[in-house]
C-alpha cells in the first residue's frame, strides 16, 4: 500500500531480507542520515552473532541472553539492554483443577524457585529480578517484586501443610526454548526437594495457545510482554476471569476481577491507585502465577553506530540512527 514514512520499500524477499530506501520528499521531521537500510532475515542465533562480531553487520538483535552477555563482556560491541515495560518471565499455577487450587502449595512452589540459578543459568543476568519484594506492593509499579524469595524450609513446610508432594507437568514454548528450558530444569531439580515431581513438556510455539486455551495445564513457564505499560492492563488479560487465552493460571475470582476492572475505568486517580494495589496485594498472597524477572530488550551494535533508541514495540527506528 501507498505510505508516508520516512523510508519506502525498495525490494522484499520473504524470509530472506527487505531493503529501504530513504524517501526524500519526507516531510514528517528531518530526514534520516542513512540513505540505505537491509534488513536480513537470518533464523540462526549464533550466525547472527558471527556476522555482527566479524562486522558484516551493524546491529543484531534477537540472540540468546548468554551472547549479549559474552558480547558486552567482550566490549567490541556496544549492547544496549532495556527492561521491557510491562513484561515478565513467570511460572503459572492452574488455579482451578489439580493440586495448585490450595493456595499453599502455590505458596510453596514461589519459596522453591531457584531464582538466583534461574537468572544466571538461563538469563545470564540479563533480567531484573522478580523476587525478595516487600510483603505487601510499593505503590502502582508494575512489574515489581515479589515478597518471595528462595527458601525451601518454608516450602516444605507449606507443602507438608497442604497433604504432602505429588507428581504433575509442567509446560513450555519450545520456541523459547533457550531460555524456558534451563529454567524448567532448574525448576524441576528444586521442586524434587519438597516432594514435587515434574514432567517437562515442551510445546511447539504454533500449538502454545490452544494448550492454553484448554486450561489443563497444571503448570506452565512462559513470558508476557503488555504492549501498554499499565498495571491493569496486564492484569486484564493475565488474571481476569474473561480471559482464556493469556490466563495461563486458570484463575478465576470474581474479587480480582471488580478490582482489576475499577482500575481500567475509573476517571479517579485515587480510586485507581486503591484498585491498582488491590490487585497487586491479592496476586502477591495468592500467587496463581510466580514473577521469575522482567527481561531486558537487548540490541548489539557497531561501536559506530548511534541514535538508537528504544520502542516498545520492540523494532528498531532507522529514522533515528547514524553510521559515522
Amino acid at each position: 500500500m501507498a505510505g508516508g514514512g520516512a523510508y519506502r520499500v525498495e525490494s522484499w524477499k520473504p524470509g530472506v531480507e527487505t531493503i529501504y530506501t530513504r524517501f526524500d520528499d519526507w516531510k514528517n521531521g528531518p530526514l534520516p542520515k542513512l540513505r540505505r537500510i537491509i534488513a536480513r532475515d537470518i533464523p540462526s542465533p549464533s550466525t547472527r552473532r558471527a556476522l555482527i562480531e566479524r562486522g558484516d553487520a551493524d546491529m543484531s538483535y534477537g540472540l540468546p541472553p548468554k551472547d549479549f552477555k559474552d558480547l558486552a563482556e567482550a566490549g567490541k560491541l556496544r549492547v544496549s539492554g532495556v527492561p521491557i515495560p510491562n513484561a515478565i518471565w513467570y511460572v503459572a499455577m492452574n488455579a482451578q483443577v489439580g493440586p495448585f487450587t490450595d493456595k499453599r502449595v502455590r505458596q510453596a512452589v514461589a519459596y522453591a524457585i531457584p531464582y538466583e540459578k534461574i537468572m544466571q543459568a538461563a538469563l545470564f543476568g540479563r533480567g531484573i529480578p522478580m523476587w525478595g519484594g516487600e510483603a505487601q506492593p510499593a505503590g502502582q509499579k508494575w512489574p515489581q517484586p515479589y515478597p518471595y524469595a528462595t527458601d525451601m524450609d518454608r516450602a516444605r513446610k507449606l507443602i507438608a501443610d497442604a497433604g504432602g508432594g505429588f507428581s504433575t507437568t509442567l509446560l513450555f514454548d519450545a520456541g523459547s526454548g533457550t531460555i524456558a528450558e534451563p529454567m524448567s530444569v532448574l525448576v524441576k531439580e528444586s521442586l524434587a526437594a519438597i516432594g514435587i515431581t515434574l514432567e517437562i513438556q515442551k510445546v511447539p510455539g504454533a500449538n502454545l495457545r490452544g494448550e492454553l486455551q484448554k486450561k489443563t495445564a497444571p503448570m506452565v513457564i512462559n513470558r508476557f510482554g503488555g504492549w501498554l505499560d499499565w498495571p491493569d492492563y496486564f492484569f486484564f488479560w493475565n488474571l481476569h476471569s474473561n480471559n482464556a487465552i493469556f490466563n495461563a493460571a486458570n484463575y478465576q475470582d470474581k474479587a480480582m476481577d471488580r478490582l482489576i476492572d475499577s482500575a481500567r475505568f475509573t476517571a479517579d486517580p485515587a480510586e485507581y491507585k486503591r484498585s491498582v494495589e488491590g490487585f497487586l496485594a491479592k496476586a502477591m498472597d495468592e500467587v496463581p502465577f510466580i514473577p521469575v524477572c522482567q527481561p531486558l530488550h537487548d540490541v548489539a551494535m557497531q561501536k559506530n553506530i548511534g541514535g538508537y533508541q528504544f520502542w516498545p514495540c520492540r523494532e528498531p527506528d532507522f529514522r533515528s540512527l547514524t553510521k559515522a
